[in-house]
Protein backbone atom coordinates (compact mmCIF):
# COMPACT_ATOMS: atom_id res chain seq x y z
CA UNK A 1 0.00 0.00 0.00
CA UNK A 2 1.83 3.24 -0.78
CA UNK A 3 1.48 5.66 2.32
CA UNK A 4 0.42 9.20 1.66
CA UNK A 5 1.32 12.69 3.90
CA UNK A 6 0.45 16.19 4.12
CA UNK A 7 2.84 18.68 4.72
CA UNK A 8 1.00 21.74 6.79
CA UNK A 9 3.13 24.52 6.59
CA UNK A 10 3.62 26.24 9.58
CA UNK A 11 2.91 29.62 7.86
CA UNK A 12 -0.97 30.61 8.49
CA UNK A 13 -0.47 32.01 5.18
CA UNK A 14 -0.08 28.96 3.22
CA UNK A 15 -1.45 25.92 2.31
CA UNK A 16 -0.62 22.33 2.70
CA UNK A 17 -0.10 19.90 0.27
CA UNK A 18 0.06 16.02 0.35
CA UNK A 19 2.91 14.15 -1.23
CA UNK A 20 3.56 10.16 -1.54
CA UNK A 21 6.92 9.90 -2.49
CA UNK A 22 10.57 11.79 -1.57
CA UNK A 23 10.05 13.04 -5.20
CA UNK A 24 7.14 14.89 -4.93
CA UNK A 25 7.81 16.13 -1.59
CA UNK A 26 11.21 18.11 -2.84
CA UNK A 27 9.01 19.53 -6.44
CA UNK A 28 6.16 20.56 -4.73
CA UNK A 29 8.03 22.03 -1.30
CA UNK A 30 10.19 24.30 -4.09
CA UNK A 31 7.31 25.89 -5.92
CA UNK A 32 5.22 26.23 -2.79
CA UNK A 33 4.41 29.73 -1.59
CA UNK A 34 2.15 31.56 0.93
CA UNK A 35 -0.39 33.63 0.25
CA UNK A 36 2.34 36.75 -0.36
CA UNK A 37 4.50 34.90 -2.89
CA UNK A 38 7.05 34.19 -0.90
CA UNK A 39 9.17 30.79 -0.48
CA UNK A 40 6.95 28.80 3.21
CA UNK A 41 10.18 27.14 4.81
CA UNK A 42 8.92 24.84 7.45
CA UNK A 43 6.25 22.08 7.61
CA UNK A 44 5.00 19.73 9.98
CA UNK A 45 4.75 16.23 8.60
CA UNK A 46 1.59 14.83 9.17
CA UNK A 47 0.79 10.68 7.99
CA UNK A 48 -2.41 10.69 6.66
CA UNK A 49 -3.07 6.96 5.24
CA UNK A 50 -0.79 3.70 4.32
CA UNK A 51 0.63 0.67 6.42
CA UNK A 52 3.36 2.55 8.25
CA UNK A 53 1.42 4.99 10.78
CA UNK A 54 3.05 3.42 13.94
CA UNK A 55 6.54 3.46 12.26
CA UNK A 56 5.84 6.76 11.58
CA UNK A 57 5.27 7.52 14.94
CA UNK A 58 8.06 5.61 16.37
CA UNK A 59 10.73 7.30 13.84
CA UNK A 60 9.73 10.63 14.37
CA UNK A 61 9.50 11.80 10.74
CA UNK A 62 9.96 15.46 10.18
CA UNK A 63 10.99 17.52 7.33
CA UNK A 64 14.97 17.17 8.63
CA UNK A 65 14.72 13.12 8.59
CA UNK A 66 12.15 12.90 5.51
CA UNK A 67 14.71 11.78 2.63
CA UNK A 68 15.72 9.18 5.00
CA UNK A 69 12.05 8.11 5.89
CA UNK A 70 12.07 7.23 2.34
CA UNK A 71 15.04 5.60 1.80
CA UNK A 72 15.49 3.42 4.79
CA UNK A 73 12.72 2.78 6.48
CA UNK A 74 9.25 3.07 4.40
CA UNK A 75 9.89 -0.45 2.79
CA UNK A 76 10.63 -1.78 5.87
CA UNK A 77 8.32 -5.15 6.64
CA UNK A 78 7.77 -7.41 8.55
CA UNK A 79 10.21 -8.52 11.42
CA UNK A 80 12.28 -5.19 10.77
CA UNK A 81 9.73 -2.60 11.02
CA UNK A 82 8.46 -4.27 14.73
CA UNK A 83 12.31 -4.33 16.00
CA UNK A 84 12.45 -0.54 15.05
CA UNK A 85 9.18 0.33 16.71
CA UNK A 86 10.04 -1.73 19.53
CA UNK A 87 13.57 -0.18 20.08
CA UNK A 88 12.52 2.86 19.50
CA UNK A 89 9.37 3.21 21.37
CA UNK A 90 9.93 0.83 24.21
CA UNK A 91 13.76 0.02 24.67
CA UNK A 92 15.24 3.67 24.53
CA UNK A 93 17.19 3.73 21.41
CA UNK A 94 17.42 6.95 19.12
CA UNK A 95 17.41 6.36 15.49
CA UNK A 96 21.09 5.45 15.12
CA UNK A 97 21.69 2.56 18.16
CA UNK A 98 17.89 1.28 16.77
CA UNK A 99 19.64 0.58 13.17
CA UNK A 100 23.05 -0.54 14.53
CA UNK A 101 20.60 -3.38 17.01
CA UNK A 102 18.21 -4.35 14.69
CA UNK A 103 19.66 -7.77 14.40
CA UNK A 104 20.29 -8.27 18.73
CA UNK A 105 16.24 -8.27 19.01
CA UNK A 106 14.53 -11.57 18.61
CA UNK A 107 10.37 -11.43 18.50
CA UNK A 108 7.58 -14.07 19.61
CA UNK A 109 4.48 -13.57 18.47
CA UNK A 110 1.97 -13.63 21.75
CA UNK A 111 1.98 -13.50 25.39
CA UNK A 112 4.57 -14.15 28.03
CA UNK A 113 3.15 -16.74 29.36
CA UNK A 114 2.84 -18.21 26.04
CA UNK A 115 6.27 -17.07 25.41
CA UNK A 116 7.35 -19.07 28.68
CA UNK A 117 5.73 -22.12 27.75
CA UNK A 118 7.90 -22.52 24.23
CA UNK A 119 10.83 -21.37 25.78
CA UNK A 120 10.42 -24.24 28.60
CA UNK A 121 9.43 -27.12 26.09
CA UNK A 122 12.68 -25.78 23.49
CA UNK A 123 15.07 -25.58 25.80
CA UNK A 124 14.18 -28.84 27.34
CA UNK A 125 14.63 -27.21 30.99
CA UNK A 126 11.74 -29.28 32.75
CA UNK A 127 13.91 -32.52 31.02
CA UNK A 128 16.41 -31.96 33.85
CA UNK A 129 13.46 -32.35 36.62
CA UNK A 130 12.01 -36.15 38.12
CA UNK A 131 8.66 -36.43 36.26
CA UNK A 132 6.32 -36.44 39.23
CA UNK A 133 7.88 -33.24 40.10
CA UNK A 134 7.20 -31.31 37.06
CA UNK A 135 3.55 -30.04 37.52
CA UNK A 136 5.03 -28.29 40.23
CA UNK A 137 6.78 -25.41 38.00
CA UNK A 138 5.09 -22.50 38.43
CA UNK A 139 4.76 -21.10 34.97
CA UNK A 140 2.82 -17.79 36.29
CA UNK A 141 6.39 -16.94 38.53
CA UNK A 142 8.88 -17.34 35.88
CA UNK A 143 7.18 -15.55 33.70
CA UNK A 144 6.73 -12.83 36.26
CA UNK A 145 10.19 -12.66 37.37
CA UNK A 146 11.33 -12.93 33.15
CA UNK A 147 9.75 -9.45 32.80
CA UNK A 148 10.50 -7.77 35.69
CA UNK A 149 14.02 -9.00 35.27
CA UNK A 150 14.34 -6.91 32.00
CA UNK A 151 14.89 -10.51 30.41
CA UNK A 152 11.89 -10.52 27.93
CA UNK A 153 9.54 -7.51 27.04
CA UNK A 154 6.11 -7.48 26.12
CA UNK A 155 4.63 -5.28 23.70
CA UNK A 156 1.55 -4.49 21.70
CA UNK A 157 2.49 -3.02 18.09
CA UNK A 158 -0.21 -2.47 15.38
CA UNK A 159 -2.60 -4.72 18.11
CA UNK A 160 -0.66 -7.52 18.31
CA UNK A 161 1.21 -8.94 21.54
CA UNK A 162 4.85 -9.46 20.81
CA UNK A 163 7.40 -10.91 23.69
CA UNK A 164 10.76 -9.08 22.43
CA UNK A 165 14.46 -9.68 24.04
CA UNK A 166 18.46 -9.09 23.14
CA UNK A 167 20.41 -11.44 22.23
Amino acid sequence: MTNSFHATPYDVSAKGFYFSTYEQWVERAAKHRNDYGEPVEEYEIQFIDGDSYELFNAIGVNQANLERWFTEFEELEGEDRIKIIYLLDHAGYNLENALDNIDDVSLFEGSAKEYVYDFIDSTGLLDQIPEHLRFYFDFDAFTRDMLLSGDITEVTINNTNYVAWSI
